[in-house]
């Protein structure tokens, strides 16, 4: 076995580079939250449509994204968007963008399958009492959808924490970039990858304790 000289005070000296880097991370995941939840939204609904070329559009937008990897979408929002439409993005701003259009694929799903779940009755009632399609959808489905399918998407959410580190690819300086940068600084790779762990532990796990305690509280219900 290899002897190795553990130097844990090295994460102290650099414990400002966790918390700085844990800043973007949160700021990033809670922006790309946001637009996912909001884009997903719209997605769901489209795909609820009654227009088959609107289904049809919001159908291959949700496949392309969930079949295609997204370091690529990263990369092709960077360097690619600005040569097509002029449209120059910061690296932040292009992780932000670039996790939320992936992640509102998932969301429009997890979204639609808790549309269906309602039953149709329900709708029908209400268009019966003179409700249009956008009031019976605001007013009695989308409540009843959306907290059945709160605790996936809360899941959805930790997802997005944890691959929002492939923001470091392009620049951003988010935990993974900065926890980089500084180990070609101090050559201690085992203590401050170690720390980092510990790092998205803290930050993910309090988001996954409560998916999962949702889910049972609803179980009971």
């Amino acid at each position: 076995m290899i002897e190795y000289d553990w130097r844990f005070d090295v994460i102290w000296d650099y414990r400002q580079v966790y918390l700085r880097g844990a800043q973007v991370t949160i700021a990033l995941s809670l922006l790309s939250v946001v637009f996912a939840t909001i884009l997903g939204l719209f997605v769901a609904l489209a795909r609820q449509s009654r227009s088959r070329i609107v289904t049809f559009i919001s159908s291959v937008y949700v496949e392309f994204l969930r079949n295609t990897p997204l370091l690529v979408q990263i990369f092709w929002i960077f360097y690619c968007l600005p040569v097509l439409v002029g449209v120059s993005l910061t690296a932040f701003w292009s992780a932000a963008v670039s996790l939320a259009v992936h992640f509102s694929a998932y969301i429009a799903e997890i979204i639609r399958s808790g549309i269906a779940s309602i039953d149709r009755g329900q709708t029908d009632a209400a268009k019966i009492l003179g409700f249009t399609y956008g009031q019976s959808m605001r007013r009695i489905v989308l409540p009843q959808a959306l907290r059945r399918v709160l605790p996936p998407l809360v899941n959805i959410f930790a997802d997005i924490v944890k691959l929002s580190s492939l923001a470091s690819v392009i620049g951003v300086y988010d935990l993974m970039h900065s926890v980089n940068n500084t180990i070609m600084n101090t050559f201690r790779p085992l203590e401050l990858y170690s720390a980092l762990a510990v790092v998205y532990f803290v930050l993910i796990y309090p988001v996954a304790f409560a998916a999962r305690r949702f889910e049972l509280r609803m179980s009971r219900q």
